[in-house]
């Protein structure tokens, strides 16, 4: 009888996880997309130019080179990419003092943020950034 029991219970725990592991549908039946949307952007006083690197665990790195501060850019990731990050640095030097910060929206809400002050001979790095979804 114990047995029967273990056995019993072994597999209404299998059936339990196996129905929590199913995709969630919308009322039509289909698989829900869970985009993201997200948007880089760096606000701030730097006149120098920055180059700025982002990516996703998916594809490779996305290098953009002398960037201007007042700077923005949309992405739209797919549900496979679990984590993006981003960071740059001077490529062309400004003043003593300015500062630039780079921050990250996932659909609208803003979830992280760094900044960073230009050095004694106008250098600039905003630390980089990861987000996991």
């Amino acid at each position: 009888m114990k047995k029967n029991i273990y056995w019993l219970g072994l597999l209404l725990t299998t059936v339990l996880l196996m129905l929590q592991a199913c995709d969630k549908n919308n009322e039509d039946g289909l698989s829900v997309n869970y985009a993201r949307v997200v948007k880089y952007e760096i606000a701030g006083n730097y006149t120098g130019k920055l180059a700025v690197v982002y990516n996703d665990n998916v594809s490779c790195n996305t290098v953009l080179n002398n960037v201007s501060v007042l700077w923005s850019k949309e992405v739209t990731y797919s549900q496979s990419v679990t984590g993006i990050g981003i960071g740059a640095q001077a490529s062309m030097t400004g003043i003593l003092g300015q500062t630039a910060t780079l921050k990250i929206y996932v659909n609208g809400t803003e979830v992280k943020r760094s900044s960073g002050s230009a050095g004694s001979s106008g250098e600039l790095i905003l630390p980089t950034i990861a987000y996991i979804f």
